[in-house]
């Protein structure tokens, strides 16, 4: 099996790489190669309007395809790496990649992890893997010369989204990677021609441009404002977004998707978060006392020196979370799941429900203040 293709379009953001290692052919498997996948992330600076930005992923989808081959005895190495969601198929399997909460981007480099044996079946074969991002798993980490550095935490959340929206709709493409493997008798066709980073238009530029001046001299600071503003629909929008120390006290972001947000610090006081998407976010220090959290999905969340007094928790998937030195004063726990979620010096844990939380799977639960 030898390269055909392959290309990194942003290689200081991304780069992959692919490697097959043929079974002895004196083996009853000669028609068997080990598959291992080589990773390297970083964050990256992009030129934009009359300044700069620099990106980082959270996460991404590792597919792959296979023509007259496949994939079988897949391995679990990358768990040991980043929370991994397989979706298991045997000539298209794909990988989720996601962010641990406790960090803000991916800064990894992994080498030859195997993911697998690959068993062709014609002497004519293929494999092909891409990497694909949605705005969820870009975040800005920086910016420069595009704004006054005297914004509101608000404003500067809504432009971070507004930025990356409009790179995923007129510089990023959604593949940032792409790798091909194949048998010695195959060549590479004419539409394997290189893919180029698109140029933003002078309209496109015109309109983001004067997209942020508005949102910099708006008169109000209300995140449901500025979210109209920008566009931007708080519901879908805010996954993966950065909003470290917002004031959300109040909102309704019910059945919202704000899946590996940074969340860290923000006043979410009185907030209606039922039913909403919080798996993987940051919520390290924030303020969600009163809030509703009802049905909520909190898996993986870091939830570390959170206050939750009088937060209604029924029903939350609190698993695999972090709450250590969580103020649970009078929080409603009734029904949450919690197994494998950490807890420990928090205040307002009862020894019934600090019992109750063991019982039903909660680790490292020690004594509550």
């Amino acid at each position: 099996m030898q390269l055909l293709k392959s290309q990194n379009l942003y290689p200081d953001l991304l780069s992959m790489a692919l490697e097959a290692v043929p079974i002895p052919a004196n083996s009853a498997n000669s028609n068997q190669f080990d598959l291992y996948l080589s990773l390297n992330f970083n964050q990256q600076w992009y030129p934009l309007l009359d300044g700069r930005i620099k990106l980082g992923l959270k996460g991404g989808q590792l597919k792959l395809r296979l023509e007259n081959s496949q994939l079988h005895e897949i391995s679990y190495q990358l768990d040991d790496y980043f929370e991994i969601t397989n979706k298991a198929s045997e000539t298209e399997p794909t990988w989720i990649f996601t962010l641990k909460a406790t960090k803000s981007v991916l800064a990894d480099s992994l080498k030859r992890v195997k993911l697998g044996t690959v068993k062709t079946i014609t002497q004519s074969f293929t494999l092909t893997a891409t990497w694909t991002v949605f705005p969820a798993d870009i975040t800005l980490t920086d910016a420069e010369d595009l704004w006054q550095h005297d914004l509101s935490p608000n404003k500067h959340g809504v432009l971070e989204r507004t930025i990356v929206f409009f790179l995923c709709k007129n510089q990023l493409p959604s593949s940032l990677s792409w790798f091909q493997l194949g048998s010695s008798n195959l060549e590479t066709e004419e539409s394997w021609r290189e893919d180029k980073q698109p140029e933003i238009t002078f309209p496109a530029k015109e309109e983001l441009k004067q997209l942020i001046q508005q949102i910099y001299t708006a008169k109000t600071d209300e995140m449901e404002e500025l979210a109209q503003l920008a566009k931007l629909n708080l519901k879908t929008d805010l996954a993966g977004g950065n909003l470290l120390a917002t004031n959300l006290s109040g909102i309704d972001l019910n059945g919202a998707n704000l899946k590996k947000a940074n969340l860290r610090g923000v006043d979410l006081t009185d907030a209606d978060l039922s039913e909403a998407n919080l798996s993987y976010v940051n919520l390290s220090g924030a303020d969600l006392s009163g809030a509703y959290l009802d049905n909520a999905d909190l898996s993986h969340a870091d939830l570390h020196r959170t206050s939750l007094a009088v937060a209604n928790l029924i029903g939350a998937n609190l698993s695999h979370a972090n709450l250590q030195e969580a103020n649970l004063s009078n929080a409603n726990l009734s029904l949450a799941l919690v197994e494998r979620a950490k807890f420990g010096k928090n205040t307002g844990l009862s020894e019934e429900m600090k019992l109750s939380l063991e019982q039903r799977g909660a680790k490292e639960t020690i004594s509550s203040e």
